[in-house]
C-alpha cells in the first residue's frame, strides 16, 4: 500500500482518535510491523520484540505528528532492543506503558535510563548472545554515540545493533549507525535474510547502498521516519527515493502501522545457524 510522504498509509484520515484503529492494525503474527521513526514490532519464531519505542515528543523541538500506537499493538512484547541512549530511541516515559514481563536488552550506557522501571534488564555488549525458545539475540556494534547527550561516534559497545535469529530467519536491527566496516563483519557472520535499517543523517543514500552491500542481504526494510518532522524527515524521503531506484526490489516499503510477512526471501541457507551461534563462546572480536 502507498504511503504519503508524512509516513501515514494512503487509507489513514487524521480525524482525531477515531483514526487511531485505522493507522494501527493490530500486529500480524511472524511479521515485522513498522510503529514510526525506529521503532518495530517484530514476531518471530513464538517470541515477540519491540525495537527503540518512543511514542511521545521528544524534545521541544522534535513533535510526533502521529497519534502513539494503542497498547493492543504491544501488549504481548517479549523483549524491548534499546539501541543507545539518545533521546529519540530511549523513553522512560514510552517504557512505562509496556507489560513488566518484558526484557529489556539494552547497552550498558542505556541502564540508568531503565534500571529503575521495574523490568529485567540485560546488559548486552558486542557479540553477547542473550538466547530464548527457539532462538537467540546478538548484540553486534554500530559506530554511534552511546550516551544521552554523547557525540563522539565510537563502536566501543556504547551504541548496538542486533541479530535475531531463529531457525527460520535471522533479521538485522541497524540502530543508529555510520557506516564502518564492522556492517561486513556483521554481514559474513549472519548472512542475515531481511535487515530493518535506520537511513537518517547518520548513514545517508550512500552509505546506506554500501551497508546493505557488505550485509549480503536481500531484502531490506527502512525505520527511522514516519513519526517526526522537521529537515531530517525531508532529507529521509529523499534518500529513501534514491534508494529504491538504485536497489529496486531489494527495499520493501513499509507504511507505518503495515506489516511485511516474515517468510522465505529467496536467500540460498536461510535459517541456517549462523556458526557463530553454534557455538557457546562468541568467536574474538576482530
Amino acid at each position: 500500500m502507498a504511503a504519503a510522504a508524512s509516513g501515514f498509509p494512503a487509507d489513514f484520515v487524521a480525524a482525531g482518535p477515531a483514526a487511531e484503529p485505522v493507522l494501527y492494525k493490530t500486529p500480524s503474527p511472524e511479521a515485522v510491523t513498522f510503529l514510526g521513526h525506529a521503532c518495530s514490532y517484530i514476531d518471530l519464531g513464538g517470541s515477540s520484540f519491540v525495537t527503540d519505542p518512543v511514542f511521545e515528543d521528544y524534545s521541544p523541538f522534535h513533535h510526533r505528528t502521529i497519534p502513539p500506537p494503542p497498547d493492543r499493538v504491544y501488549r504481548d512484547t517479549d523483549f524491548i532492543l534499546i539501541s543507545h541512549a539518545h533521546q529519540d530511541h530511549l523513553s522512560p516515559e514510552t517504557l512505562e506503558r509496556f507489560p513488566r514481563t518484558a526484557t529489556i536488552l539494552c547497552p550498558e550506557p542505556s541502564t540508568q535510563h531503565v534500571r529503575d522501571l521495574g523490568f529485567e534488564v540485560v546488559v548486552m555488549r558486542p557479540w553477547e548472545v542473550h538466547r530464548f525458545p527457539g532462538g537467540a539475540v546478538v548484540a553486534v556494534p554500530s559506530h554511534h554515540p552511546g550516551g544521552r547527550s554523547s557525540l563522539k561516534a565510537r563502536h566501543d559497545g556504547g551504541a548496538l545493533g542486533y541479530i535475531i535469529h531463529t531457525q527460520e530467519l535471522t533479521l538485522y536491527y541497524s540502530g543508529d549507525t555510520e557506516y564502518f566496516a564492522g556492517l561486513k563483519q556483521i554481514g559474513e557472520r549472519f548472512r542475515p535474510d531481511l535487515a530493518l535499517i535506520n537511513v537518517n543523517l547518520h548513514l545517508n543514500s550512500v552509505d546506506a547502498v554500501r551497508a546493505i552491500v557488505d550485509l549480503g542481504t536481500p531484502r531490506v526494510v527502512f525505520s527511522h521516519w514516519g513519526a517526526y518532522g522537521g529537515n531530517n524527515a525531508k532529507w529521509t524521503r529523499r534518500w529513501h527515493v534514491e534508494l529504491e531506484e538504485i536497489l529496486g526490489e531489494v527495499i520493501v516499503p513499509l507504511a507505518v502501522g503495515r506489516s511485511l510477512p516474515l517468510g522465505p526471501f529467496g536467500k540460498p541457507g536461510s535459517g541456517a545457524t549462523p556458526s557463530f551461534l553454534a557455538s557457546r563462546q562468541p568467536p574474538a572480536n576482530k
